[in-house]
């Protein structure tokens, strides 16, 4: 039996919607009791990380108080190579019903120098301060029920995508925040929940998943005219409802590989997380985790993650590792080229995980619950890129082989 993975758990204070990670060593998350008077803050936090992953633990080191006024920040987006973050966070329900309801929330972020060490303490990250810059209204949200459920900036940080609980998607320029879609257009409108927003590695595609339906959608017009086109909305590929086991799943997320599966290859993929659909008088629902082809758009492979719905999906920034939260409130890790089961954390929360990601450099998970915790778990050494013996390597080592049999074995044959 394996051994637990080395892990710690901070208390947040508040339910814990969305996280993102700002360098190896820091945290930020969001969360909150909502308008009202519950009692429950709603606030931007962040936390440290100890500069050794051997000995995890997670320290305050930031908040900001938002407005008790207005809904709880629902998602959160870290720019990647600027110290930018976006949440989305509803106006109060009278300011939605007038407009604007300018959801769309910038703040920039400002880490300190670290905090060297002395005889008695360990060198630890410096502390982060959160500052509010501008906010947009985007999807033209007026009933308080609906809310902004994602925000996603591309890998190369020129695009933001925003998308809602009743179907609404908008795609705009970073930092512009001019919108990509056509004035005639508008927004972008699919008429049920949107999930998840995910862009390729190379920014060029958009995935937008529903509870039946994937979208990927293009972030380039067919034909370039001026600095910044505008352009109707490319869908790419639609893929319905999918098939698992003897019925029918719903998407719960989908996000892109972080380049080729290969080094020696080309091929890239999208993962998506599958949930059984509801069946009135049965508690089993499984869950699954599929790897797709983007080049055909078929299932490559596929494999059972849960009796229980899954809720969250990450793949690591290294592109090597597939980690899925459960409702069964486990945590599993995969290998992204083969979905080969690695290692699993068990109760890494009393609720469902809300959110779930990678540090920069692929050695620690942090995932958030609206149990009000945020837990980092830190995975075996043994699955670090430079201990795997890759499938490209194994592939080269074999041919190696083959070439120097078929050189040694026919000068053996004639002595």
């Amino acid at each position: 039996m394996a051994p637990p993975l080395l892990h710690a758990t901070f208390a947040a204070d508040v339910p814990v919607y969305a996280l993102v990670f700002a360098g190896d060593d820091h945290v930020v998350f969001v969360g909150g009791g909502g308008a009202g008077r519950s009692g429950v803050a709603n606030v931007i936090k962040a936390a440290s990380l100890p500069i050794d992953p051997e000995k995890p633990s997670l320290r305050p080191a930031g908040e900001l108080k938002l407005s008790s006024q207005e809904d709880a920040p629902m998602c959160l987006a870290i720019h990647p190579s600027h110290p930018h973050l976006v949440c989305g966070i509803n106006a109060a329900a009278d300011q939605m019903s007038t407009g604007p309801n300018q959801h769309v929330r910038l703040f920039e972020y400002q880490i300190q120098d670290m905090v060297d060490p002395t005889e008695e303490t360990e060198a630890t990250p410096g502390l982060m301060s959160i500052q509010p810059t501008s906010s947009y209204e985007s999807l033209g949200l007026s009933n308080p029920d609906h809310y902004q459920k994602t925000a996603t900036f591309s890998p190369d940080g020129k695009f933001l995508a925003v998308a809602s609980t009743n179907g609404l998607v908008q795609l705009h320029r970073y930092p512009s925040m001019e919108t990509v879609f056509s004035t005639h257009v508008g927004v972008l409108s699919l008429d049920e929940e949107i999930y998840d927003t995910d862009f390729s590695h190379d920014s060029r595609q958009l995935a937008i998943t529903t509870a039946n339906r994937l979208l990927i959608l293009s972030t380039a017009p067919k034909t370039t005219d001026g600095d910044t086109p505008t352009f109707s909305p490319r869908i790419l590929q639609t893929i319905e409802q999918p098939k698992v086991g003897s019925g029918k799943g719903q998407f719960r997320m989908a996000k892109f590989g972080r380049g080729p599966l290969l080094h020696s290859s080309s091929k890239h993929a999208l993962y998506t997380l599958i949930n059984d659909e509801s069946v009135p008088g049965s508690k089993a629902r499984r869950s699954y985790v599929a790897m797709w082809d983007v080049d055909t758009w078929t299932v490559k492979k596929i494999r059972t993650v849960s009796q229980r719905p899954a809720t969250v999906l990450a793949v690591s920034p290294n592109g090597r590792l597939v980690a899925v939260g459960a409702s069964d409130m486990t945590l599993s890790v995969y290998r992204a080229s083969t979905l080969q089961f690695l290692c699993k954390a068990d109760k890494v929360h009393d609720f469902p995980p809300t959110c779930l990601a990678f540090s920069p450099n692929s050695r620690m998970l942090v995932s958030g619950s609206a149990d009000s915790s945020v837990r980092v778990t830190v995975l075996p050494t043994h699955l670090l890129p430079r201990h795997v013996i890759s499938d490209e390597s194994i592939f080269v080592v074999f041919c190696i082989l083959l070439v120097l049999a078929a050189m040694i074995i026919p000068s053996y044959l004639q002595d």
